[in-house]
């Protein structure tokens, strides 16, 4: 009988063990399941005046909402991008677009008006300033440490454009043109609803994971046909 019973308690923990594991497992599972794109959800984005760099006629729009305070866009800007870039946009299957996102608001802002101020006065500078802008973020920064302010953006501005003038560029992020595209902006990220940044779109419909490489090329792809 000691035996039977000494047997009877190693199956219940084993069934313990079994079940505590397949629980974990499950948690693992949810918690890392990324639901697909909604291809029926497409949205129309007029990217008229916006930050563009490749073929204006090519078969894929593709469009990024950053934050210059979002760590993840910064992964996204300096490791995706470039990837991308030399794939699809330099050979002129696709154009991108880059629109800002203000969630983290005056810093935000300010990241955003010294982007539309280098488009504006400097855009063949334009991504070379967002990449170099990127960078100074500190490599410890998260969501809610503000780094960005006016003397950041100058100093990098001046280390990336030739012939950089101080004053025209602090004038200009000031500028009523510059504060009219940053109101736009805003007003496209609510009107998409975006939740997350980066927001990644190709041809209208969302990434569910802006760093699903194989899923943006297959959207990439599918575009292309």
């Amino acid at each position: 009988m000691k035996y039977k019973n000494k047997r009877s308690s190693n199956m219940g923990k084993i069934i313990v063990l079994t079940v505590g594991l397949l629980a974990i497992i499950g948690i693992i599972l949810v918690f890392s399941y990324t639901p697909e794109p909604d291809k029926e959800n497409v949205k129309t984005l007029n990217m008229e005046g916006q930050p563009t760099i490749g073929e204006k006629n090519a078969k894929v729009q593709i469009v990024e909402m950053g934050d210059i305070m979002c760590p993840a866009c910064k992964v996204w800007s300096l490791q995706y991008f470039p990837v991308i870039k030399e794939k699809y946009i330099d050979t002129g299957k696709a154009n991108f677009s880059f629109t800002n996102v203000l969630f983290h608001e005056e810093p935000s802002k300010i990241g955003a008006q010294a982007f539309e101020a280098v488009y504006e006065l400097y855009p063949d500078y334009f991504w070379d300033y967002v990449h170099n802008l990127y960078q100074a973020q500190p490599e410890t920064s998260n969501h809610d440490e503000v780094w960005v302010n006016q003397d950041v953006v100058v100093d990098v501005a001046g280390k990336t454009i030739p012939n950089f003038n101080k004053d025209e560029f602090n004038a200009k992020m000031n500028s009523r043109e510059v504060l009219d595209q940053i109101s736009k902006d805003d007003s496209l990220v609510k009107e998409v609803g975006l939740k997350l940044t980066p927001g990644i779109f190709i041809n209208g419909v969302e990434l569910t994971d802006p760093f699903d490489m194989d899923k943006i090329n297959e959207l990439i792809e599918e575009g292309l046909k």
